[in-house]
């Protein structure tokens, strides 16, 4: 006869909550974790986890994989600090999940294989990684080997030690360099397509919109790809869109900035699409992006540049950001081919053509800052422990 011991169900006690027990209690737990609390969107999976200390350990993984991925904001609030992470809060009650591993997807529908640890570092958040080195890793056991560890496997071609000469380009795997190359050449035959095109009626040809699709196809995720190391989406990508951009004979700006630029900057992971909204010439190195959604846009945390932008009764529906000042862009009505835009503060212009022109210097120098900043992140407390050391042999 059957033993009903592995599916008895058993009136819970007190302290016990409501449950099926399934002979091993630990299946229930693991039940909710893997099978219930995937499907809670992230903010009420938050809410929840306010409800009781076993549900917030529970639900810690699910919850900071989403908060790493996407740049979440600690608060939301307009009066709190608006570079404050909410993966860092779970961070400093869960150190313990700094380095395990899971399956996530981020808001352009990347699938990536990855810790916490390994999010940031593919995203770019250096911001994220610094909290990282000065916060959480006091907190765990041989915390730098773990972290040394990780950024070997994230970053394959990388050398190690990092180098003084060190630049982004070095954190690119196989797959990133194999990207920009593609994109690179198929950029110049977009090009092609557009100087040639006559644009009538204000419409591209058939080759152009083809060429310009297959453009497009490869800021897209690969399907069945999982990423495991480099960079989500390298910036260096953007840089070769806005060259394209400058080179651009014979006008059609606007067509361009909607067909190829917009859905470039869709494609940033969510700390750049961050530091673009802001605007880059308004981005303090030290403190980081704002981690809220820019007060002129309305769409959710973890789709930093595109989807629903406000729509503006007057001006219809908002077109692109412009990365260098972040301000929004609406096509003109008035002057056919150009945008009007507006700031946050209000300030608008008529006539305007995108400020790519302006946006490679910025863009490169975002890169060159966001590498040397990582150096001294990673670097910097070795060196210095290097140079304690030598001091003291010399005083000796």
């Amino acid at each position: 006869m059957m033993s009903k011991t592995r599916f008895e169900y058993k009136k819970p006690s007190d302290n016990q909550g409501s449950s099926e027990v399934f002979g091993d209690h630990r299946l229930v737990a693991d039940v909710r974790k893997e099978g219930v609390y995937p499907h809670f969107s992230i903010p009420k999976l938050g809410v929840f986890a306010q409800t009781s200390q076993k549900v917030e350990s529970e639900t810690a993984f699910l919850r900071i994989l989403a908060a790493s991925i996407h740049a979440a904001p600690e608060f939301l609030d307009e009066k709190e600090d608006a570079t404050a992470l909410a993966s860092i809060a779970i961070l400093k009650k869960h150190p313990e999940l700094l380095f395990r591993k899971r399956q996530v997807t981020d808001h352009y529908g990347r699938e990536i294989w990855a810790s916490p640890y390994q999010l940031f570092l593919g995203a770019g958040d250096i911001w994220a990684v610094k909290q990282i080195q000065k916060d959480i890793l006091p907190l765990i056991e041989d915390g730098e080997a773990q972290a040394e560890a990780q950024f070997k496997q994230q970053f394959p071609n990388c050398p190690w030690p990092l180098p003084e000469n060190f630049c982004e380009e070095m954190l690119y795997d196989d797959r990133n360099k194999q990207k920009i190359k593609a994109i690179v050449e198929q950029l110049d035959i977009v090009k092609q397509f557009i100087e040639a095109d006559p644009f009538t009626n204000k419409k591209p040809l058939d080759t152009t919109k083809q060429a310009v699709e297959e453009l497009c196809k490869l800021f897209q995720p690969t399907l069945g790809e999982v990423i495991r190391s480099g960079l989500h989406f390298p910036p260096a990508i953007i840089n070769e869109v806005y060259k394209t951009y400058n080179a651009l004979h014979g006008g059609h700006y606007s067509f361009f900035t909607l067909a190829i630029i917009k859905p470039a900057l869709d494609a940033l992971s969510t700390v750049d699409g961050q530091c673009c909204q802001g605007g880059l010439i308004n981005l303090d190195m030290e403190k980081g992006p704002g981690r809220r959604c820019h007060s002129s846009y309305q769409y959710p945390l973890g789709k930093p540049l595109a989807l629903s932008f406000v729509n503006d009764k007057k001006r219809g529906a908002a077109a692109v950001v412009d990365p260098y000042d972040g301000d929004v862009l609406f096509l003109s009505k008035a002057n056919p081919g150009y945008f009007d835009c507006f700031n946050k503060n209000g300030v608008s212009r008529s006539a305007y053509i995108v400020g790519a022109r302006r946006v490679t210097r910025p863009r490169g120098k975002l890169m060159e800052n966001k590498s040397r900043s990582l150096w001294e992140i990673l670097c910097g407390h070795a060196k210095r422990s290097q140079h304690t050391v030598s001091m003291i042999m010399t005083n000796q």
